[in-house]
């Protein structure tokens, strides 16, 4: 009997929480490169980062990174929030409780492109 209230209750648990939450979380893992390596990467106007570096941001809305080193022109990467496939599975099983929980956590989502890298041009030329 225990053991079926348990089994009971992490199914229940599982099926109320998202698809999307479980597999994504509410944030997600950017690779960001450059040639040359060691520019500046600021993210939405703010963070400051230098390449090579893996940036973790907020899923549920869309990005800008300045990609910049002396001696070369800036470049602009943006990155789009996108829905993702793991809503999939909500929609399938059923799962409209877990959807709600993905949309309001923004899980829902995932960023696109998942990897930058830019060449960088020298300045002038």
């Amino acid at each position: 009997m225990v053991k079926s209230k348990l089994i009971f209750i992490v199914v229940m648990t599982l099926s109320l929480s998202g698809c999307a939450t479980i597999m994504n979380g509410t944030a997600q893992k950017v690779m960001i490169t450059s040639n040359p390596d060691g520019a500046n990467v600021t993210v939405d106007e703010k963070a400051a980062y230098t390449t090579p570096v893996k940036v973790r941001l907020e899923r549920r809305r869309d990005h800008t990174l300045v990609i910049a080193k002396d001696g070369y022109s800036k470049e602009t990467v943006n990155l789009t929030h996108v829905l993702s496939e793991a809503v999939c599975g909500n929609i399938l099983l059923g799962g409209i409780v877990g959807w709600i929980f993905d949309i309001f956590g923004g899980t829902q989502y995932k960023l696109m492109p998942n990897k930058v890298h830019v060449e960088l041009k020298r300045a002038g030329g």
